[in-house]
């Protein structure tokens, strides 16, 4: 597969040629459908992002991410109610992106406006895990945890049931819980003094494994989650530190960095169907992480090459959390510079 290049064409052209479980996030900014651009207006709107979409959830990987934004809350609504029905993909979280005044300034005529002006996008985040709890797996990870597994082998060595290890962690009214069938199920993992518990009881002569061993297993199973400190499900972020001329609607460079500081290591692999100004990649080149992606307007891949091509990239300070733009990008859209035949994806 070749990689770190961007395909012009349209995006389920390059998605058909992807092969299954190869991608490990996915973000992009697809279109609003408000009519922003020429671009911006599509004939069976949530038919044809949901098909997307499915072609999304194929190249994924099982700890894949997928992230996406929009501006339309009920547009949003709907889309996620078919990404419920027709995918196996599962709602983490839905994201407030706050853009600050300089979004609305100059633009509302409070005298006619009758609702408080727009400051805000939307982030989407979906996994392919169906459980909201830090701690619980689906049913298709739940089959695969190391500990449920072990558990198992010793109990049945040591020649205990499960309800002789249920009575070491009753209710707080003193009855059972179901603590140990879910963990022998494999939903979710006991807590280290838990574990410690259970060797005691057992005089230490069965699960000798190391607990820290058995929960890095454990945590390899799940989808990458970095959370930064000082973060919540509101994001302050300026759009307006930077300038890209070429493009209407240029998602901001500390944006994309932070959803991939998040949800994806080194060398990961990142997709985005729907390229735009580049943004996706110029930050994975920031962070070493691999990309491909897709873009419909020759305009904007031209647009693209010359960004992942600078020589000087940003430079970023990082303070709880926030990631802070150090100076400005002005990039002219000089098509004559480009090559008019930018280079390609090739999977085969």
């Amino acid at each position: 597969m070749e990689i770190n290049k961007i395909y012009q064409g349209d995006c389920m052209e390059l998605l058909k040629t992807i092969p299954d479980d190869s991608i490990d996030c996915v973000i992009t900014d697809p279109p609003y459908n408000i009519g922003k651009d020429k671009w911006d207006k599509v004939k069976d709107y949530y038919k044809w992002l949901t098909e997307v979409f499915k072609e999304c959830e194929r190249v994924l990987t099982e700890k894949g991410t997928l992230w996406f934004f929009h501006i339309s809350f009920s547009d949003l609504a709907e889309i996620h109610k078919r990404l419920i029905k027709d995918t196996s993909f599962r709602h983490k979280q839905l994201i407030i992106i706050n853009k600050g005044l300089g979004s609305v300034a100059g633009r509302c005529n409070t005298e006619v406006l009758r609702s408080y002006p727009r400051a805000t996008e939307y982030l989407q985040f979906y996994t392919f895990e169906d459980i909201t709890g830090a701690e619980q797996l689906s049913d298709t990870y739940a089959k695969k945890n190391p500990m449920a597994k072990y558990l198992k082998e010793e109990f049945k060595r040591a020649g205990v049931g499960n309800k002789e290890i249920a009575k070491l962690f009753p209710s707080k009214t003193g009855g059972m819980t179901g603590c140990v069938s879910n963990w022998l199920i494999g939903y979710n993992f006991p807590l280290k003094e838990q574990y410690e518990k259970m060797r005691e009881f057992l005089n230490y002569e069965y699960l000798r494994k190391e607990y820290e061993d058995l929960r890095k297993e454990y945590e390899d199973l799940r989808y990458t989650f970095n959370l930064q400190l000082g973060l919540t499900d509101v994001w302050d972020i300026n759009f307006y530190g930077e300038s890209i001329n070429g493009h209407c609607t240029v998602k901001p460079i500390s944006l994309i960095r932070r959803i991939l500081q998040t949800t994806t290591k080194k060398n990961d692999l990142v997709l985005d169907p729907f390229m735009g100004s580049g943004t996706t990649a110029f930050a994975c080149q920031q962070l070493q992480r691999r990309w491909v992606g897709s873009e419909v307007n020759t305009d904007y891949v031209a647009l693209i090459n010359k960004r992942i091509n600078q020589k000087s990239l940003h430079h970023f300070s990082d303070t709880q959390g926030v990631l802070t733009d150090t100076r400005l990008i002005a990039i002219k859209r000089e098509t004559s510079e480009v090559s008019p035949n930018p280079p390609t994806a090739d999977f085969s």
